[in-house]
């Protein structure tokens, strides 16, 4: 589809903004403090256009699919969904992939497109936004960017003053400013499963990267609620198990195309 929308929401309620293809640093260099080893700075070049989630799967639109909530936190079914695994994830896009979700999609775009995870690189080329500092708002925190670090910022009732307080779980989607691209969360809240099996960059492959064929852990991105800041870098890797269902950990849900343009 050569006129694809920049945003399109689906029946879910699900927010998508396209991405168009460009070319960035992946990971970061050996400046950025409390760095770690795996994050090694290289190109990366994406040549194919993508739809992504302006937010993190929420709780309501988990039970929409699937009919149930697995949340550790599930008082408000605008918070993100979480403690789910990879393997549940992969449930979860399966569902809105098939049926009335799937011939809603191919009707909007055409039969070529499809859900999916991100890969790594499709989620940082879209955390970054075409920054190049250690957070996608500047190079320092001040506790205001996200939910992280186990702090909030509240107003207090006298004016405009405000006040770090313990925060306690996750919070609602869009809490927080977007990046420049307009996704929200990309920092904090949950930390976001991608496609990709975890292990050391391959600097060779450069172009569309997709991480190792086979692997044992998978690798999930963003940073969470239980984050100290300095894990919510852009750059930052976490690896799991497969099946592992932390309350730290979400989904952000990809539009990709099967046979993607070149």
């Amino acid at each position: 589809m050569d006129d694809a929308p920049k945003l399109w929401i689906n029946a879910l309620g699900m927010k998508f903004r396209l991405i168009q293809p460009g070319a960035f640093q992946m990971g970061s260099p050996r400046t950025e403090s409390r760095r770690f080893a795996d994050e090694t700075v290289h190109s990366v070049v994406i040549t194919n256009r993508y739809y992504l989630s302006l937010y993190p799967t929420t709780q309501a639109e988990w039970r929409a699919v699937l009919g149930e909530n697995p949340s550790k936190y599930p008082d408000n079914k605008k918070a993100p969904v979480e403690s789910v695994s990879w393997i549940d994830c992969a449930g979860f896009i399966e569902a809105i992939d098939s049926d009335e979700y799937r011939h809603e999609l191919s009707s909007f775009l055409g039969v070529n497109w499809r859900y999916a995870f991100p890969t790594e690189a499709q989620w940082e080329y879209a955390c970054r936004a075409a920054t190049e500092t250690p957070y996608y708002w500047g190079e320092s925190v001040s506790g205001r960017e996200g939910n992280f670090g186990k702090t909030s910022v509240v107003k207090l009732p006298e004016g405009n003053s405000r006040s770090l307080v313990l925060n306690k779980t996750t919070s609602e989607v869009g809490s927080y400013p977007p990046n420049p691209w307009g996704f929200f969360d990309m920092s904090g809240n949950v930390c976001e499963w991608t496609s990709d099996f975890y292990a050391d960059y391959d600097l060779d492959n450069k172009t569309n990267p997709a991480g190792p064929p086979t692997g044992i852990e998978h690798v999930a991105r963003g940073g969470s609620w239980r984050s100290v800041a300095e894990n919510c870098r852009s750059a930052s890797r976490f690896n799991f198990l497969p099946t592992y269902r932390g309350d730290n950990c979400g989904l952000r849900v990809a539009i990709i195309e099967n046979c993607p343009l070149t």
